[in-house]
């Protein structure tokens, strides 16, 4: 079974008189049980494949896919845990308040919330202070929190949007750890940032997004080791460099100061 596909997607936003192609023509398979890396600077069209993915927001053509089933169905949803870039969480709860919340939410039993509350509070480092209200949090412990809520209802597909934003070195550990351990449990991951560190040892494969356009879906371990073949660096001034750099390429930019130094290897 696939966890995840997206067929032919595209979303075009109403820009005042103009509009915005955000994502275009996006066709993605994601089998079950891998850790994805969806990788693209910001305004890269991330977020808007999620909210399609989550059903938040409607596609212009094509169709998403969540475990064999269109993501409009309400019936796939209790198998997907979410965790958004800045989550919004009630400040007057506490940790273990806002996982009852949301294990009630899921439909789970008194019994199954504690004892999913009790390891997954374990998991992220917050059992010391889960009776202090999240208002007193820094952000990445809220961040933490809000990755246990995700989780409550043990999911199949868990999507993560920048998971990594605002955690210091310990939270930066545990998230780690946590998506490790869902590799292990055989979950399906959707990590999803603008920085490669983030997801080295992390996912088995990832798509690289620009301007709404999927460029690269690729093994990471392949993608990494592939030697580089060529370079290329600009300068100013320098009116001798062809006669000093023979075997490179040097082009004037279009600011008279400039030059561009490129080597042979990159054409």
């Amino acid at each position: 079974m696939d966890a995840i596909v997206f067929d032919q997607v595209t979303k075009v936003y109403q820009a005042g008189f103009k509009k915005k192609t955000a994502v275009d023509s996006l066709s993605l398979t994601i089998p079950s049980g891998v850790v994805f890396g969806f990788l693209g600077p910001n305004g890269s069209g991330k977020s808007t494949t999620i909210k399609i993915l989550l059903n938040i927001l409607f596609p212009t053509t094509g169709q998403a896919y969540l475990l064999d089933c269109p993501v409009t169905e309400k019936s796939v949803r209790t198998q997907v845990g979410y965790l958004p870039e800045n989550p919004y969480l009630y400040d007057h709860l506490t940790p273990e308040e806002l996982m009852q919340f949301g294990g009630r939410t899921s439909g789970m039993g008194t019994r199954m919330i504690r004892e999913r509350s009790g390891m997954l509070l374990e998991r992220v480092g917050l059992t010391p202070v889960k009776r202090q209200p999240l208002r007193t949090f820094s952000k990445g412990m809220v961040q933490r929190a809000g990755l246990a809520l995700a989780l409550i209802h043990d999911p199949q597909v868990v999507i993560l949007d920048e998971p990594m934003s605002g955690l210091d070195p310990l939270g930066h550990k545990l998230m780690r750890e946590t998506i490790q351990n869902l590799h292990q449990a055989g979950k399906t991951v959707f990590l999803c940032s603008h920085n490669l560190h983030d997801v080295e040892g992390l996912c088995d494969r990832i798509g690289i997004i620009i301007n709404g356009h999927l460029q690269v879906m690729a093994d990471l371990h392949t993608l990494l080791s592939d030697a580089p073949t060529g370079w290329r660096m600009v300068v100013r001034g320098g009116t001798d460099l062809h006669q000093a750099l023979p075997d490179c390429r040097v082009t004037s930019m279009p600011d008279g100061g400039m030059k561009e130094i490129q080597s042979r290897e990159t054409d």
